[in-house]
């Protein structure tokens, strides 16, 4: 972007669990219900009520470890994260603070015909919280606690993004593979898969990181690019000038395509974690691990080496199949129709690619299926 500067970014991605119910009780988690119809006395946080853990959760988080190359935790306890906020009925949330159940890996993405792996510092389970209504005319703040309790993970990277573009790039990666192992349907306009940018600003060739600025909740692949375009501009603007770089938390107007202040902060937020009284450690055995392994669609290179060997398609056709799961998947579908598999995959890497550009298209909504394309 700069000759002068370099953008740094991390990214925290919050993806909802698929499973059927919430992370510490039987509250169904279906998507667009008449509010308030999907709680309990354990999600609205009632006197004496208990949390039991969704072992279903455990096994996504799993998945998602290891498709990532991640080091899987044995043993794990969960976390009260405390803050106050309306839409949180406990006044805390039961998150991971110091053991997250996996810690490293990558996520390998493609900018251009550049591939770049992008670090990940860890995986975390929480529950997510209630969502706050303004309801604008009236003036009032309403609350909807149908998706307080639902399990998520956040998924933090490493600060190894430098552009607009890798960022995109990484969320877009990461949103295929959790819809390709059925752990998130990633549908971003539902909420299932949100994003929050930091990013800082530093002269190139320094080491030091620069005071980092959060964007929080973005939920659209074209919001991450503008918010991270606008508030990177912003920051070396600043720097250019000699202001000083305040940190602070930042939300995002998506009709002015800018960012706006929510808060600054002197320090570091103090969530004051400690142990979790009510769920005792669990604990995720070599043969748990190994199950889960062994039940885990086919990932990236062996897709690949399945294309390349099966269906003698050049490198090029099965690299880029291989790269997408959702055309990779299209391809298999249209080839139990014909045996003419080079054309095919010409017909997919074309026509049928630019149909499934839309950021949050789906294999679903394209106007041909596979049967009748053959």
């Amino acid at each position: 972007m700069n000759e002068h500067y370099e953008v740094v970014i991390g990214l925290e991605v919050h993806t909802q669990l698929q499973t059927a119910t919430k992370l510490f009780c039987s509250d169904t988690t279906q998507f667009g219900q008449a509010p308030n119809t999907q709680v309990s006395a354990i999600s609205l946080a009632h006197p004496g009520t208990l949390p039991k853990l969704n072992r279903e959760a455990i096994r996504m988080a799993i998945t998602l470890g290891l498709a990532t190359n991640a080091q899987i935790v044995q043993r794990n306890f969960f976390a009260r994260k405390n803050y106050f906020y309306p839409d949180l009925p406990k006044g805390y949330q039961i998150s991971q603070h110091t053991t997250p159940i996996c810690k490293g890996g990558f996520v390998e993405i493609t900018v251009g015909k550049e591939k770049k792996e992008v670090r990940l510092n860890r995986i975390h389970i929480e529950e997510d919280a209630g969502k706050s209504v303004h309801t604008g005319s009236s003036g009032y703040t309403q609350l909807d606690f149908n998706r307080a309790g639902t399990p998520l993970l956040e998924i933090v990277t490493e600060p190894d993004l430098r552009s607009a573009d890798e960022a995109a790039a990484y969320v877009t990666t990461l949103r295929k593979l959790v819809r390709h192992l059925g752990v998130c349907d990633g549908n971003m306009e539902e909420g299932s898969l949100r994003c929050d940018v930091n990013i800082s600003v530093r002269p190139k060739g320094e080491e030091r990181l620069g005071t980092r600025v959060e964007i929080k909740n973005l939920n659209s692949i074209r919001y991450i690019k503008k918010a991270i375009e606008a508030e990177s501009t912003s920051l070396i603007d600043k720097h250019r000038r000699g202001e000083t770089i305040l940190q602070q938390t930042k939300g995002f107007d998506d009709e002015s395509f800018s960012t706006y202040v929510i808060r600054t902060k002197e320090d570091e937020d103090d969530y004051r974690y400690f142990p979790e009284p009510d769920l005792p450690p669990f604990l995720i055995s070599d043969e748990e691990i190994e199950t889960v392994r062994r039940g885990m669609p086919p990932l990236q290179n062996e897709i690949r080496q399945r294309l390349l060997t099966d269906y003698q398609l050049p490198e090029y056709d099965a690299t880029l199949l291989a790269g997408d799961t959702e055309l990779a998947r299209y391809f298999f579908d249209l080839t139990r129709e014909t045996s003419q598999y080079k054309a095919a995959a010409n017909w997919v890497i074309g026509p049928v690619k630019n149909a499934l550009s839309g950021e949050e298209s789906n294999n679903d909504g394209l106007p041909v299926a596979p049967t009748a394309l053959a």
